[in-house]
């Protein structure tokens, strides 16, 4: 569409996102205006909160930069395993039944992937930017490294494709689901949800996969639902008054945007870079914690 003319497909790429990236700023707006009536943390660094917004802007677009890449990449995949081995139904209930099972299959296969970026040295290497944000709150949601974009893109998400063919609607709404599910669990927000809270991700839940106290390491790994955490083993259930500090447990953070985008290099992190944290270990320690959850929760 946009080839006989390149710069149409710049603006084209720009207005996307802008309009994606105006409606990010309006979700953390709304988020921040919640977490200055109820916060979990007090007196927490505006500095940290614009360093973190100006890096989900170049972190948005580079998404949105390698979108067509990625695309192309999904159908060649889906296409090349004989895609849509199960049709789901998109007409009346049975549509929301389609919307609940490919909510499910991408929560599980989020689940498993952020347990492999726990466990595998290289993916933690990126996945320790994430982590490496002392300060909790709705602004660390985008705060991943630009190449899991390419990795999820390639590996996780044309799964789905393969395994179902679905109106493109009905993943829409899974989509948006996640999106708010996301923010919400980013959220610097006292809130006791009573026995609902390990029913759904939230600011305390998520808050203790975030903790650097060592109890809390590979634990709480799931986007949506903690059902995966109960089934799987990895379920830490925060007592009420639970709502440890966060950030790498040797305290290195990206000195600049430059850092945050070479951030497995670590070259820019700051201050301790001759201590790294290993990849987050799943050990006989694990059994022992998991006794202690019991009596905790």
């Amino acid at each position: 569409m946009f080839a006989s003319n390149p710069f149409a497909g710049l603006l084209h790429h720009a207005s996307q996102w802008l309009l994606g990236f105006a409606l990010v700023l309006l979700a953390m707006a709304a988020g921040a205006a919640l977490e200055r009536r109820w916060p979990a943390e007090l007196l927490q660094s505006r500095a940290g909160k614009r360093f973190n917004i100006v890096y989900a802007a170049l972190y948005s677009a580079l998404a949105e930069a390698v979108r067509p890449l990625l695309a192309m990449v999904s159908v060649a995949i889906v296409n090349a395993l004989g895609g849509g081995w199960v049709v789901l139904a998109s007409r009346g209930w049975s549509a929301l039944a389609s919307i609940v099972i490919v909510l499910l299959t991408i929560d599980l296969l989020e689940y498993a992937f952020h347990r492999l970026q726990h466990a595998w040295p290289v993916l933690w290497q990126l996945h320790s930017l994430h982590h490496s944000a002392t300060e909790f709150n709705i602004t660390v949601t985008f705060r991943h490294h630009w190449f899991e974009v390419l990795i999820k893109g390639c590996l996780l998400y044309p799964l789905v494709g393969v395994l179902f063919k679905v109106e493109p609607w009905i993943v829409g709404v899974t989509s948006i689901i996640f999106m708010f599910g996301n923010y919400f669990a980013h959220m610097n927000l006292r809130i006791d949800l009573g026995r609902f809270t390990a029913w759904v991700n939230n600011p305390q839940y998520h808050r203790l996969h975030h903790s650097n106290r060592a109890e809390h390491f590979d634990h709480n790994f799931t986007q949506l639902l903690p059902l995966w955490d109960h089934l799987f083993g990895t379920l830490w259930l925060p007592a009420k008054h639970e709502w440890p500090a966060t950030g790498l447990d040797d305290g290195a953070q990206p000195r600049s945007l430059l850092g945050a985008l070479s951030w497995p290099l670590r070259a820019h992190a700051a201050p301790v870079l001759d201590q790294p944290r290993a990849a987050h270990r799943f050990t006989a320690q694990q059994a022992d914690d998991h006794g202690g959850q019991d009596e905790h929760a």
